[in-house]
């Protein structure tokens, strides 16, 4: 299967009630050490999340470990297996199924950025598109993986809808997990035509082109190692 990096997402904390400020404090500040080192691939797919370690390591109670993965486990991250919690390992057809899903919210956010998207904001996404061509090669990979990441997420930001942000998240983490090692002329040309479109204020079009751009990595997914 092709390389699969792990990229930096949103810490959404979910609020607990009957926690007092301290203990929500210290749980938040667990779940997103451990997002981070989750996502940049510091704990690998399958590795064991022990609580006593956890909880020497961060320096807060089990208490907090065990909500804290609890609440990872919410975010898909980690799973509960037979001895506690593990970093969630992803199989093909839950990435392809997560591209799916990416494909047809990006869509709408392309759209929605034809409306509300500024001069300065089309520059920016021009400029990204054209350093992701720049870190193409498999040398550069890491790079292009943080741009790619950062590229898709405007659109989503500069939609300026609150609910499909949020609606994003759950598919943000597997949906964004490979680099996928496609034509980089024609990964340019998507991107560009993207943005070209929202620019002109064409959303149909918009649509189209940012769901097409999805669907085409999602074959790439399905078709590699083949």
């Amino acid at each position: 299967m092709q390389a699969v990096e792990f990229r930096k997402t949103l810490f959404i904390p979910n609020a607990m009630s009957g926690r007092s400020g301290k203990s929500v404090s210290q749980r938040e500040r667990v779940v997103e050490a451990l997002q981070q080192e989750i996502l940049n691939g510091t704990r690998h797919p399958g590795e064991a999340l022990r609580q006593i370690p956890l909880s020497e390591l961060y320096e807060v109670s089990q208490g907090v470990i065990r909500e804290s993965l609890q609440s990872l486990s919410q975010q898909g991250l980690v799973v509960g297996t037979a001895r506690g919690f593990a970093v969630r390992s992803f199989e093909r057809q839950e990435l392809v199924d997560a591209y799916r899903v990416r494909e047809v919210l990006e869509g709408l956010a392309a759209r929605l950025c034809c409306r509300k998207i500024s001069h300065d904001d089309v520059d920016t996404l021009r400029e990204l598109a054209e350093q992701i061509y720049a870190a193409r090669g498999p040398r550069s990979r890491s790079k292009r993986s943080d741009l790619e990441y950062r590229f898709h997420q405007a659109f989503l930001s500069l939609s300026g809808n609150e609910t499909l942000m949020r609606v994003s998240v759950g598919y943000r983490f597997v949906g964004n997990l490979v680099v996928t090692e496609r034509d980089a002329d024609q990964l340019r040309s998507e991107h560009l035509a993207v943005v070209e479109a929202v620019a002109a204020n064409r959303p149909a079009e918009a649509e189209r082109l940012a769901r097409r751009h999805v669907a085409l990595s999602a074959e790439s997914i399905v078709n590699c190692d083949r």
